[in-house]
Parts: structure tokens; C-alpha cells; sequence
């Protein structure tokens, strides 16, 4: 078929549609058809296949069971032939080999993902990975700078086309998939490193990454876990606010990847430089970013731990709600307030029976909120 082309030229549109045909005939019920196309696909060339089932991988036009199986056999020919097919392909498809095996994740997020499904090959060779890191945390740093951020009255949905996002989400994968002890070596002289970069956007990857492989690294960064928190901290007075914004995501994925030890042996630190990230009118998109970490971190704190710190909460929660309540009537502003809000309700919840005395504090203006919730709604429009 046209799929044996000499390697090296290019493949044209009639050839990748013949191997599409040829993958679906691979899949199809009928033994005989399905007989037939294996032994054409046996006498393809390892290079030849692997490009076309590279872009079959890639194509989101192909209809997902052929992507599927594009997706097993180039597994199974990487890892059963692997030394004899990877260091004669050429530099560029080599390139896509490692990128593919990593953000494969990008286009499918279940069993079909070459990230996950390749596991035993890639912990096999764990070179690739360590070549393929590199560019993963470069990836991250595909940001914009965008002025409307800061002010932007609403949580737009994350983009997961976006190259930031797609590396982050493989990197996350790949630590679960691989485990800490080959994720954490390869990645946390390039975190360090990027956290320390005047650019904002490295500081911003850099924590992102910190929050995505915390799952698949929980055992190996147990013991290093003081000196990490310790430094997100310090980003939360960070001069760019999506860094600040970062720091608390990062603190927030923290709680849940370690949680309990993480409540029971940061609630002094964590608590309060969150409420304090709160109080800080400046950015609300950041206040809303706190919010939602101190949610998450009143989640898995026991109840004995979060009383301790009562008092001195609800102040500060009930401050802030007033001025993101004038906020509301003033300006139409709300993306604070409604994590502020769940906030409340989550430490409500935590504590049970202990938030009684505080109840009449915050009614007044929750009351508020309801009667006047259609307006607030009309905010949206």
C-alpha cells in the first residue's frame, strides 16, 4: 500500500487516509478483513508506521476507536521493538515520539492515552522522560499577559487547547502514572529553578507544576514538604497577582493530595496567610483564589484544630464580607463574594454546633444576598 513509502517523504493526504482505512480494518467484525489488513500492516516499515500512527493519535477527526487502536499499536511497537525502531527514526519524529508519549494526555484523557497505557515502556526508558520534561515545564510557561485578568468578574473556564494547560494536566498524569521516585529527580531542580526566574511566568509555572505532580510524588516529597510549603508561602506576597493567584491554587492542591498531615501540621501557616491573602482588596480575583484554597483546606481540618482559630476567622471572614457586599451594591462586583460565601458555609459545616455564637453575626448579610439575589444574578448579564 501507499503507506510503505519510502521513508522520509512525506506522507500525502491519499496515504493517510488508506492507513485510517487500513486501522479500521483492523477493528472491523470480520475475521477475514481483519486478517488482511494485519498482514499489510506487518510489511509496513517501522518509521512509516510510526508517523502515520503518530498522526492518527493526533487527528480529532479520526473516530476515536481508530485513534484508539492507533494509539495501542504504537504502544506495543514502541515497547516491543523499541531499541531497534526509535534510534533509526529520524531527529523530528523522534522529537514527536517523546512529546506524544507524554501529551498524548492532551487529546484523550482515558485509556487510549499513550502517557498512561505505556507506562511499563516508559519506566523502562526513563530517558525519554527526562529529555521530554524540559519541554513540558516550557510549555507551562506559554502564558499571556492579560490586563482583563485582574478585573475580570467572573472564573472563565480554563482553556485545554492551550499549551499551559495541556503540559500541566501531562504532568500530573505522568507523576501518577510513573511514581515519584522517577518523576521528583527529573522535575524539582527545574521547578527550583523556574521559581526563582524574574519572569512572572516561571513563577507561575513553576508553582503549577509544584501542584501537579504533589499526587503522583506524595510519598517522595513527604520529607521535603516543610520547605515547600514554606516557600509557596512566600509567594503569596509575590508583585505579579497571577502568581499570588498560583501560589494559592498550589497550596490548595496541596491540602487535598496530603490531606490530613497537611491540616494537622500547617493549620498556624496555612490559616492565617490565606485569611490574610483575603483582607487584601487589591485583586479580587486573588481574594477569590484564597477563598476557594481555604474551602478546600476547611475541608479535611479537623474540627478540634479549626475552633482554635474561630474567633479571630470570623472577623476577618465577616470583615471582608461587608466590603465585598458594598463592593456588590456599589459596582455589581461578586466573584469574591461568592467564595466568600461558600467559605463561610464551609467553616459552618466543619464546626457544626461551635458556629452558633457567631450565627447573628453573619446573618444580616447573607439576608441580604437572598432577598436581593435576583438582582445579583441580573449582575451576570
Amino acid at each position: 500500500m501507499a503507506a510503505t513509502a519510502s521513508a522520509g517523504v512525506p506522507a500525502t493526504v491519499s496515504e493517510k487516509q488508506e492507513f485510517y482505512q487500513l486501522l479500521k480494518n483492523l477493528i472491523n467484525p470480520s475475521c477475514m478483513v481483519r486478517r488482511q489488513a494485519e498482514e499489510i500492516y506487518e510489511n509496513i516499515p517501522g518509521l512509516c508506521k510510526t508517523t502515520f500512527l503518530l498522526d492518527a493519535v493526533r487527528n480529532r477527526r479520526a473516530g476515536y476507536e481508530v485513534r484508539q487502536m492507533a494509539a495501542a499499536l504504537l504502544r506495543r511497537l514502541l515497547s516491543s521493538g523499541f531499541e531497534e525502531v526509535y534510534p533509526n527514526l529520524p531527529a523530528d519524529v523522534q522529537r514527536d515520539v517523546k512529546i506524544e508519549l507524554i501529551l498524548a494526555v492532551k487529546l484523550e484523557t482515558h485509556a487510549m492515552t499513550l502517557s498512561e497505557t505505556a507506562t511499563p515502556m516508559l519506566k523502562k526508558h526513563t530517558n525519554i522522560i527526562a529529555q521530554a520534561v524540559p519541554h513540558i515545564l516550557a510549555m507551562m510557561v506559554d502564558l499571556q499577559d492579560d490586563e482583563d485578568w485582574v478585573n475580570a468578574d467572573e472564573m472563565e473556564e480554563d482553556d485545554f487547547d492551550s499549551n499551559a494547560v495541556a503540559a500541566e494536566s501531562a504532568l500530573d498524569r505522568l507523576a501518577c502514572g510513573l511514581g515519584g521516585k522517577v518523576v521528583l529527580p527529573m522535575t524539582k531542580e527545574h521547578i527550583m529553578q523556574m521559581l526563582q526566574s524574574p519572569d512572572w511566568k516561571y513563577r507561575h509555572a513553576g508553582l503549577m507544576a509544584l501542584s501537579a505532580i504533589g499526587e503522583g510524588c506524595h510519598q517522595q516529597m513527604e520529607s521535603i514538604l516543610d520547605e515547600t510549603v514554606n516557600s509557596v508561602l512566600l509567594f503569596l506576597q509575590d508583585p505579579h497577582p497571577r502568581v499570588r493567584a498560583a501560589a494559592c491554587t498550589t497550596l490548595g492542591q496541596m491540602a487535598t493530595d496530603f490531606a490530613p498531615n497537611f491540616q494537622k501540621k500547617f493549620h498556624e501557616t496555612v490559616i492565617a496567610a490565606l485569611l490574610r491573602t483575603m483582607e487584601n482588596q487589591g485583586n479580587q480575583r486573588v481574594q477569590s483564589h484564597a477563598a476557594s484554597a481555604l474551602i478546600i483546606f476547611i475541608e479535611d481540618c479537623p474540627k478540634s484544630l479549626l475552633v482554635l482559630y474561630l474567633d479571630s476567622m470570623v472577623k476577618n471572614l465577616h470583615s471582608i464580607l461587608v466590603i465585598k457586599l458594598q463592593e456588590l451594591i456599589r459596582n455589581g462586583t461578586k466573584l469574591a463574594l461568592e467564595q466568600l460565601v461558600t467559605t463561610i458555609a464551609s467553616v459552618a459545616d466543619t464546626i457544626e454546633e461551635k458556629f452558633v455564637p457567631y450565627y447573628d453575626i453573619f446573618m444580616p448579610s447573607l439576608k441580604h444576598i437572598q432577598l436581593n439575589k435576583r438582582k445579583i444574578c441580573s449582575y451576570r448579564a
